[in-house]
């Protein structure tokens, strides 16, 4: 079998891959009210002294679990600002923050993953 024909396989295999990783997600349940984060006691992300100097700018997009008590389970970073340095800035600040956890439709609370999208700018 050539090379070409190894990569067209392996290209195959990690399309079927993904698909029956995505198939085992558990579907979202019903809910009366979405997570959101609470502003009021979260800090502001600090901007790391060598990516202010360099003058990096981006936006990241992170992922976070938000247990039924409002606290962060776990996160992700979902698309890169292109700077792992802001990237991990933004999502070690965020998941200190306290958040209102989502409402399921039976009024109890439940963990969730929560997009959420932090802009570094120096405007």
């Amino acid at each position: 079998m050539s090379h070409k024909h190894w990569k067209t396989i392996f290209a195959v295999l990690g399309l079927a891959a993904s698909a029956a990783a995505v198939a085992q997600e558990p579907e979202a349940p019903q809910l009366k009210q979405k997570a959101f984060i609470n502003f009021s006691g979260c800090a502001k992300p600090h901007y790391p002294s060598a990516e202010l100097a360099a003058r990096h700018q981006g936006t990241v997009t992170l992922r976070f679990q938000v247990g039924t008590d409002g606290k962060v389970i776990d996160s992700t970073v979902g698309k890169s600002s292109g700077f792992p340095a802001l990237d991990e800035a933004a999502r070690s600040a965020l998941a200190s923050c306290q958040f209102q956890p989502a409402i399921a439709a039976d009024g109890q609370p439940v963990a969730v993953w929560l997009p959420v999208q932090y802009v570094w700018s120096l405007k």
